[in-house]
């Protein structure tokens, strides 16, 4: 099963850190944000464009949340070295 998700890592000028966008079948559902650290991020979730609300399987889901974090964690700022 191909999930429905897609993940874009960005570098938002609303936030310091980079950020996850969350997609479902290539619309917008939410931006995951690292500012107040990658152990307690938050997540922003918007309205679907065409529909009154989201319904996801939630293992999917759960899934897609997942991977952004573990892109975030993967692209974290790290202090130079020196």
């Amino acid at each position: 099963m191909t999930s429905k998700f897609k993940i874009l890592i960005s570098s938002d000028t609303a936030y310091n850190d980079l950020c996850a966008e969350i997609f479902f079948e290539d619309q917008f559902v939410g931006i995951l944000t690292q500012e107040q650290g990658l152990e307690n991020m938050e997540i922003e979730i918007h309205p679907p464009q065409n529909k009154k609300l989201w319904i996801f399987n939630f293992s999917e889901f759960e899934a897609a949340l997942k991977s952004a974090k573990e892109a975030l964690w993967e692209m974290r700022k790290l202090p130079e070295d020196g």
